[in-house]
């Protein structure tokens, strides 16, 4: 018997699912896993209730499915394409229709063998012929239609891919971080990353309309087989209930619309995979080799199996041994004993009428595999019905990805008025705001207050976790104050255009990053205006004093800090550690069962630093256009050594000319002294602010603390 195409599909049901309401989640003990089901969802006893709600979606996913037939038409040659893959897939499922009619005269010409001892050998060969054609027919219809589809997925796999690349890089930082949007955006994107959504969505059209054409053509064949021949539908029946049987056990098996849930509380099995983790990951094993932790983890790996013992299996493991136990159902019992049915009938008829019996075999022969494969092809289409209104849903999320709004509102007023005026730095006033960042109950920053003139030098500094880079982000508008208002130059922050302010500022933030591109892109993208200019970008890295260390590198500017493409190969002598001109990693050996290139920089902290501040002063002091008048650093010397900090200090005093520029930090140094205003913050506040004279002469928490990192360089 074959196996039936069966597709799972994740629902996104609505709704709350809740481990611990027990009136509708079932609680089953599996190995040391809990696994929590939805007990009765709504209308599960109604026949094909479990479907409906995604049945009546249908409607409202097929002006999408219209809109993705147009757009994959406007795609180069796409419509043509289509069209001769269409014809092939046609073609081929009128193929077992043909070939059982071959079939069919074959028991003609048994019939009249039986009756007159004669075979007329040129219609024998006419059918052989026929049936020969068929299977080469199918043969290329197949080959055809598999090589127009891999222009057609790759055509319509890169448009799409721009579409969702567009979709996620226009959100903003709130509502790209919020779950709700993460999960919309998972469920627009390909379940595998040689297809597509759209793709996906015209096979399985293309093969259900396919599905039809082979059911019909075959039915109409069939029936007139069965009318022919004795006993023809009661074999046909008798054939057809054991793939009744099979299917039904397999649908209730795959096809359940349950939602569910599984996890375990195992301390054992938990600490075991960790220590797995441990081992196996690059970044612990200097740590594990110089603290000689490896007999330690080995014995305390080998007491957690022992504990756990044959339980010790991951949840698809313990989930496939309990529903072993349950697979001898009645159905089930009954499924093997039905396909010895026909084979019954045939030898009480070949008892009745022994003269009969090479026509009653070869009409069996025949009623059995035709039954077999028309009810594979049945329950193939009901299959495919299932999961038609779900692939549809999946286009309507992909088109939907592009109207997500994002949380922060765009203001109307462009900013600045006069351009020129951002030469002279840009003014900045906090009035009682407060914030809290996404899912958190703790105030980041509470009822703060205080105004940054145009063209000072602002200095922020306090502990870590008091607040400061929180103010950055807000003036950048990364997100909205919970609380109170900001004002840029007496402007409502909110009321200002989101692209005229952010292009008025360049921001380093504390948790910086790396593109996975070359040194080059990574620099360049800091003024995007400029991103291919290369004299502006080696100027950008000279201040950040990140030039001497790119020319000592084999590919200079161009070097990836990440390579995004992987190299590939199969096992190498041991003795190979560089391919490509890149280090070859061994340790993937362990999962994939080949190996592949690390692809990650081995730059040092300071040294990424220096890149990072490289790409803001390429926006911020490279450009001798006005545009930028305010200049955000959030810890730019956290990696620096001190000779390299006071270099980096030097140079944003001097070149920043008449622009306003913040700094975070939680070190003060020789930056303070030169600050126009200090804004000490601790515990979400701002305690005190001032020059730094001014607030030594408090004796306060900034003098103290002064004091204190002041000792650490006094004999």
């Amino acid at each position: 018997m074959s196996t039936f195409p069966i597709r799972r599909k994740q629902r996104n049901r609505k709704g709350v699912f809740n481990p611990e309401d027990t009136a509708n989640v079932r609680h089953t003990r599996v190995g040391i896993w809990d696994l929590y089901e939805e007990i009765d969802p709504k209308l599960a006893k109604i026949p094909g209730a479990s479907r409906l709600e995604t049945y009546l979606d249908l409607g409202n996913s097929l002006p999408f499915v219209w809109r993705m037939l147009k757009d994959v038409g406007s795609i180069r040659s796409c419509w043509t394409l289509l069209f001769g893959y269409l014809v092939m897939e046609l073609a081929a499922a009128l193929i077992p229709a043909l070939s059982l009619w071959y079939s069919s005269q074959l028991l003609v010409i048994v019939e009249k063998a039986v009756e007159h001892r004669s075979v007329d050998q040129s219609i024998l060969f006419k059918i052989a012929a026929g049936r020969f054609t068929c299977s080469c027919l199918k043969r290329i219809f197949v080959h055809i239609k598999r090589r127009l589809s891999v222009p057609l997925n790759q055509r319509i796999k890169q448009h799409y891919s721009a579409h969702i690349f567009s979709a996620m890089a226009r959100l903003d930082v709130p509502t790209f971080d919020d779950p709700l949007i993460q999960r919309q955006l998972e469920a627009a994107l390909p379940a595998n990353s040689r297809s597509s959504i759209a793709w996906d969505t015209m096979q399985m059209t293309s093969r259900l309309v396919s599905t039809v054409v082979q059911l019909l053509s075959q039915l109409g064949v069939l029936v007139g087989v069965l009318r022919e021949q004795q006993d023809g539908v009661l074999l046909a029946l008798l054939s057809f209930v054991p793939a009744l049987l099979h299917w039904n056990n397999v649908a209730r098996t795959y096809f359940n619309p349950r939602i569910w849930a599984a996890t375990t509380k195992n301390e054992e099995y938990i600490k075991m995979e960790g220590m797995k983790r441990v081992v196996n990951n690059a970044s612990h094993r200097k740590e594990i080799v110089a603290g000689g932790m490896w007999e330690h983890l080995v014995k305390r790996y080998n007491s957690a199996i022992a504990s756990i013992g044959d339980a010790a299996s991951s949840y698809t493991e313990a989930r496939t041994a309990y529903t072993v136990r349950d697979r001898l159902t009645i159905q089930s019992f009954l499924e093997e004993p039905m396909r010895e049915l026909p084979q019954i009938v045939f030898t009480l008829r070949a008892v009745q009428h022994p003269a009969a019996i090479p026509l009653s075999l070869a009409s069996l022969n025949l009623i059995t595999q035709t039954t077999t494969s028309f009810s594979y092809v049945v329950f193939q289409f009901l299959a495919e019905t299932g999961s038609i209104a779900e692939q549809f849903a999946g286009v309507r999320k992909l088109y939907e990805i592009r109207n997500i709004p994002n949380k922060i509102a765009d203001g109307t007023i462009p900013y600045p008025e006069n351009a020129q005026s951002l030469n002279q730095g840009v003014a900045i006033e906090f009035r009682n705001v407060s914030f809290k960042y996404p899912g958190s109950e703790q105030y980041a920053l509470r009822n703060t207050s205080f105004k940054i003139k145009q063209g000072q030098l602002c200095v922020i500094v306090g502990s870590n976790g008091s607040g400061k880079s929180t103010i950055l982000k807000l003036i950048a508008r990364l997100y909205d104050p919970t609380e109170g208002e900001i004002y840029i130059d007496d402007r409502e922050i909110r009321t200002l255009r989101l692209a005229d302010l952010r292009r008025a500022m360049s921001v380093l933030f504390q948790d910086y990053t790396h593109f996975p591109l070359s040194i080059k892109d990574n620099i360049g993208l800091g003024d995007p205006a400029h991103a291919d200019d290369e004299g502006r970008i080696k100027q950008a890295a000279a201040l950040g004093g990140a030039t001497e260390f790119i020319e000592r590198l084999d590919e200079g500017f161009d070097t990836y800090l990440e390579r995004p493409v992987r190299d590939h190969y199969s096992g190498l002598p041991e003795g190979t550690t560089t391919l490509f001109g890149r280090p070859v990693d061994y340790t993937n050996i362990r999962g994939v069962g080949g190996m592949e290139s690390t692809n990650s920089s081995t730059l040092s902290g300071g040294q990424m630093q220096r890149i990072a501040l490289s790409r803001s002063f390429m926006r911020s002091l490279v450009s001798e256009e006005p545009g930028v008048g305010l200049l955000l650093f959030d810890e730019p010397s956290a990696s620096l050594d001190p000779t390299a900090e006071h270099d980096l200090f030097e140079r944003l005093r001097q070149l920043r000319g008449n622009k306003t520029m913040i700094f975070s930090s939680h070190r003060f140094g020789n930056l303070t002294r030169h600050a126009d205003l200090i804004l000490y913050m601790n515990d979400s506040v701002v305690q005190e602010e001032g020059t730094h004279e001014s607030l030594i002469r408090q004796e306060g928490e900034y003098a103290r603390i002064w004091m204190l990192q002041a000792r650490a360089f006094l004999p």
